[in-house]
């Protein structure tokens, strides 16, 4: 039984190292067609048609090309970047984007993080930090004065947004809808693939991450990707979907995600304002796991439960409910 264990084990890390880095990307999303097939499930007010498809550029920075998606706007008092999590890209936000246009003067930039999206990456190992260090700079690049600045985090992107705010020290508002603290044992319960990985794997990474660090493996095996959406056809997408749920990640990311501190622990975070709208229907990251977090926060905050949405959240009530407390954000 050892021995089968410990051949299982060598095969996952040969395959692994056999197919260690994410492909290179690049290009436009026009060459793609996966999120394309997110639009039959989402609401004729989120979906895109061919005046609202975003224009697409890159960012050159520490020699990574930074693909973004931007909603420009004409005299636009504030910006929104729209921050996406581990499964995620910028275009599968862009849904969002919509929501923040319909409710609010600003216009939008959508960055895909490296590893995601069409993001290409130069040979620097991507770890969580690079991540934290990428969205600060992303704010100081996006800055222009007289314009406010917000982040807003979905997912995992909730915490990544805080962890960005507390390093960068210089924004506006910050908007998310889950706030998971991974240091916690509930929450890397709540956020891993299975109490397996959480209490014995996440803990052997570590001690082994000479050996693990580099190896890349599917991030449907880390992480709950079919409670994205309370649709199974829906996360099925999200899943299949080679630029999001589809992709890689590696043992480096995930040790670095996991081991994270911040700047500025939520007990002195006085940054900003702070908006939780928490989908009130999520089996991935439920209310609790953020609740803990959020009640710590120093800062100036509202919460806002989202009636009958998911973990991405498109569904009715919720999503007028996340409409109005944006329009209220925004306004004052």
């Amino acid at each position: 039984m050892i021995n089968r264990i410990l051949i299982q084990i060598v095969v996952v890390i040969f395959f692994s190292y056999c197919n260690s880095f994410p492909a290179e990307r690049g290009g436009s999303y026009l060459q793609t067609f996966h999120w394309h097939y997110y639009q039959k499930y989402l609401p004729e007010k989120l979906k895109y048609d061919e005046k609202t498809i975003p224009v697409e550029t890159y960012w050159d920075w520490r020699g990574n090309k930074i693909h973004l998606d931007v909603y420009a706007r004409k005299d636009a008092s504030c910006k929104v970047i729209l921050v996406h999590g581990g499964g995620g890209n910028g275009r599968l936000l862009m849904p969002m984007a919509k929501l923040v246009l319909q409710n609010s003067n600003c216009e939008i930039i959508a960055p895909d993080f490296p590893g995601y999206g069409l993001t290409v990456t130069n040979d620097d190992p991507i770890t969580y930090d690079l991540w934290v260090n990428l969205l600060s700079d992303l704010i100081e690049k996006e800055r222009k004065v007289n314009q406010k600045i917000y982040l807003f985090g979905l997912s995992i992107g909730g915490m990544l947004s805080y962890h960005a705010a507390a390093k960068n020290k210089n924004l506006d508002g910050l908007i998310v809808t889950t706030l998971a603290d991974v240091r916690e044992k509930e929450s890397r319960d709540a956020v891993a693939a299975n109490l397996f990985l959480s209490r014995i794997g996440i803990p052997l990474n570590e001690w082994f991450h000479w050996i693990t660090d580099p190896i890349f493996v599917p991030i449907k095996w880390l992480s709950k990707m079919q409670y994205i959406t309370n649709d199974t056809k829906f996360s099925s997408e999200f899943e299949n979907d080679p630029y999001a749920g589809g992709g890689k990640v590696s043992f480096r990311f995930l040790r670095t995600f996991m081991n994270y501190n911040p700047e500025l622990e939520p007990e002195k975070f006085d940054v900003c304002k702070i908006l939780l709208i928490h989908p009130g229907l999520d089996p991935w990251t439920p209310f609790k796991i953020s609740k803990t977090f959020y009640d710590k926060l120093k800062a100036p905050k509202k919460l806002v439960i989202l009636e009958g949405a998911g973990h991405f959240p498109y569904e009715e009530p919720g999503l007028s409910m996340a409409g109005n407390s944006l329009k209220e954000f925004f306004g004052k």
